[in-house]
Protein backbone atom coordinates (compact mmCIF):
# COMPACT_ATOMS: atom_id res chain seq x y z
CA UNK A 1 0.00 0.00 0.00
CA UNK A 2 1.10 3.25 -0.89
CA UNK A 3 -0.41 6.84 -0.13
CA UNK A 4 1.05 9.96 -1.64
CA UNK A 5 1.23 11.49 1.42
CA UNK A 6 3.75 14.84 1.88
CA UNK A 7 3.21 17.53 4.75
CA UNK A 8 1.17 19.61 2.52
CA UNK A 9 -1.78 16.41 2.07
CA UNK A 10 -1.51 16.01 5.57
CA UNK A 11 -2.87 19.49 5.67
CA UNK A 12 -4.76 19.30 3.28
CA UNK A 13 -6.47 16.04 5.01
CA UNK A 14 -6.88 17.89 8.29
CA UNK A 15 -8.95 20.88 6.69
CA UNK A 16 -10.80 18.42 4.39
CA UNK A 17 -12.16 16.13 7.40
CA UNK A 18 -13.41 19.98 9.73
CA UNK A 19 -14.69 21.45 6.23
CA UNK A 20 -15.56 18.30 3.80
CA UNK A 21 -15.10 19.32 0.21
CA UNK A 22 -12.76 17.27 -2.00
CA UNK A 23 -9.42 16.08 -1.69
CA UNK A 24 -7.64 13.71 -3.56
CA UNK A 25 -5.07 10.44 -3.22
CA UNK A 26 -3.16 8.42 -5.28
CA UNK A 27 -2.99 4.83 -4.43
CA UNK A 28 -2.03 1.02 -5.77
CA UNK A 29 -4.33 -1.06 -7.02
CA UNK A 30 -4.17 -3.00 -4.12
CA UNK A 31 -5.96 -0.11 -2.11
CA UNK A 32 -8.79 -0.51 -4.28
CA UNK A 33 -9.12 -3.72 -4.21
CA UNK A 34 -6.95 -6.60 -2.56
CA UNK A 35 -7.44 -8.42 -6.06
CA UNK A 36 -7.23 -6.73 -9.20
CA UNK A 37 -10.94 -8.42 -10.56
CA UNK A 38 -12.69 -5.27 -10.14
CA UNK A 39 -10.56 -4.22 -13.43
CA UNK A 40 -12.09 -7.05 -15.65
CA UNK A 41 -16.18 -6.34 -14.47
CA UNK A 42 -17.93 -5.00 -18.06
CA UNK A 43 -19.46 -2.20 -15.61
CA UNK A 44 -16.12 -1.24 -14.34
CA UNK A 45 -13.99 -1.55 -17.16
CA UNK A 46 -15.63 0.93 -19.65
CA UNK A 47 -14.88 3.43 -16.34
CA UNK A 48 -10.94 2.91 -15.26
CA UNK A 49 -9.97 5.88 -17.35
CA UNK A 50 -12.99 8.24 -16.51
CA UNK A 51 -13.76 7.42 -13.28
CA UNK A 52 -15.88 4.74 -11.37
CA UNK A 53 -17.00 4.27 -7.58
CA UNK A 54 -16.96 0.85 -5.53
CA UNK A 55 -19.47 1.86 -2.02
CA UNK A 56 -18.29 -0.12 0.81
CA UNK A 57 -20.89 -2.15 2.32
CA UNK A 58 -23.28 -1.07 4.60
CA UNK A 59 -21.72 -2.73 7.77
CA UNK A 60 -19.03 -0.11 7.70
CA UNK A 61 -21.93 1.63 9.63
CA UNK A 62 -21.03 -0.69 12.41
CA UNK A 63 -19.30 0.59 15.41
CA UNK A 64 -17.95 -2.93 15.63
CA UNK A 65 -16.86 -2.99 12.03
CA UNK A 66 -15.59 1.02 12.64
CA UNK A 67 -13.31 0.02 15.47
CA UNK A 68 -11.50 -2.81 14.14
CA UNK A 69 -10.66 -0.46 11.24
CA UNK A 70 -9.56 1.96 13.82
CA UNK A 71 -7.21 -0.83 14.82
CA UNK A 72 -6.22 -3.29 12.18
CA UNK A 73 -6.94 -1.01 9.11
CA UNK A 74 -4.50 0.48 6.63
CA UNK A 75 -4.45 4.18 6.25
CA UNK A 76 -5.93 4.01 3.22
CA UNK A 77 -9.11 1.76 4.81
CA UNK A 78 -9.55 4.68 7.93
CA UNK A 79 -9.58 7.80 5.13
CA UNK A 80 -12.57 5.53 3.73
CA UNK A 81 -14.44 4.93 6.00
CA UNK A 82 -14.26 8.53 7.23
CA UNK A 83 -15.40 9.79 4.04
CA UNK A 84 -18.06 7.36 3.39
CA UNK A 85 -19.12 7.83 7.36
CA UNK A 86 -19.35 11.23 6.63
CA UNK A 87 -21.74 10.68 3.99
CA UNK A 88 -19.25 11.18 0.41
CA UNK A 89 -18.17 9.00 -1.68
CA UNK A 90 -14.62 8.16 -3.96
CA UNK A 91 -14.27 7.70 -7.16
CA UNK A 92 -11.36 5.87 -8.99
CA UNK A 93 -9.77 6.32 -11.52
CA UNK A 94 -6.93 4.46 -13.09
CA UNK A 95 -3.42 6.89 -14.51
CA UNK A 96 -1.13 5.42 -17.01
CA UNK A 97 1.16 4.26 -14.53
CA UNK A 98 -1.48 1.83 -13.30
CA UNK A 99 -1.72 3.71 -9.85
CA UNK A 100 -5.29 4.99 -8.81
CA UNK A 101 -6.48 8.49 -8.44
CA UNK A 102 -8.86 8.36 -5.61
CA UNK A 103 -10.65 11.49 -5.32
CA UNK A 104 -13.01 11.92 -1.91
CA UNK A 105 -15.85 14.32 -1.88
CA UNK A 106 -18.01 15.02 1.19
Amino acid sequence: MAITYSDNKKQQWEDFKKSGGSITFEIDAEDVSSTNDFETNPEIQSKLATGFELPPTTLIHSPGLQALIQVHGSQWDYILCRVYLAGGKVVYRKLPSGKYEAQCNV
